[in-house]
């Protein structure tokens, strides 16, 4: 089916601020031959399936197929049934919420839209980092799962919005490597393999559409997760220096001053302290 043909900003100002709250986040295994429904969808619920096969069937609706490596957006007011692959279990990632601010033009946008779309690495992480956020319990009260579930949802409608400029195939399944390899010791050649291209070809393909080499993007979402954990979280530096990939604190400290202007150390107290006098 077609994606819309009309951009979100072109339906109204109201539209842009849907946002999910009191979001759930939940990885699930589902047993081979297992089914859920019919039952009546209250919520948005993504689904992203990791393995295995799921098919959802909406009454008086569409059929579909949602396969390992994709994600689906199920929608409030459909009768709904899910049936799971029958030769393996189907792992998959569950985020759900209440939509607030759910105009009736932007419910007919979604219900316009493809549920369907493959996984991209930027879809892939924000859902790894809100099951991360429930898992160590920083959740601020259930307000970055709500921010984390939201920023996902409008990735999956930006990514259809802007379906002409996706990235080719071969540069999302590098950078969905990387995203999942962040603290092992990889390689350009690792990377290469997981997309299915020479490193020759890869550094071109970056080059070309995301403006860098492959190599310096892994190093930018190295310090950048550095950077998240440095300000976020009360582990030691050199630990962050490990969860970043980096092999010693020196290296990490002197890509984090090149990046920020401070030391790991000083950045941390800095956005402490802004922190502590906004409050």
């Amino acid at each position: 089916m077609a994606g819309p043909r009309i951009n979100v900003s072109e339906i109204d100002i109201a539209s842009r601020h849907l946002s999910l709250v009191h979001c759930v986040v939940q990885p699930l295994n589902q047993d081979p031959g297992s089914q859920i429904g019919p039952r009546m969808q209250r919520q948005i619920q993504m689904v992203l399936v990791h393995s295995g096969l799921m098919m959802v069937s909406i009454q008086g609706g569409r059929t579909y197929e949602v396969a390992a490596g994709q994600m689906c957006i199920l929608l409030p007011g459909h009768i709904e049934t899910i049936r799971f692959s029958t030769s393996g279990v189907t792992a998959q990632t569950i985020i759900r919420g209440d939509p607030d601010r759910l105009t009736e033009a932007m419910r007919a946008w979604l219900e316009d839209l493809r549920p369907t779309r493959n996984l991209s690495a930027a879809l892939t992480y924000l859902a790894r980092e809100a099951v991360a956020t429930v898992q160590t319990r920083l959740t601020a009260q259930g307000a970055l799962v709500d921010a984390l579930s939201t920023a996902l949802l409008w990735r999956f409608i930006a990514e259809f919005e802007n379906y002409p400029a996706a990235l080719p195939e071969r540069i999302e399944e590098a950078r969905l490597f990387i995203h999942q390899h962040l603290e092992e010791e990889i390689t350009l050649d690792d990377i290469a393999k997981a997309a299915h291209v020479t490193p020759a070809h890869l550094i071109r393909l970056f080059r070309e559409h995301v403006g860098t080499t492959p190599t310096r993007y892994l190093w930018e979402r190295r310090i950048t997760l550095g950077m998240e954990l440095l300000t976020s979280s009360g582990m030691p530096v050199s630990v962050v220096a490990v969860r970043s990939g980096f092999k010693t604190s020196f290296h990490f400290a002197r890509r984090i001053k090149e990046a920020s202007g401070l030391s790991p150390t000083a950045l941390r107290e800095a956005s402490w302290r802004v922190s502590r006098s906004s409050e």
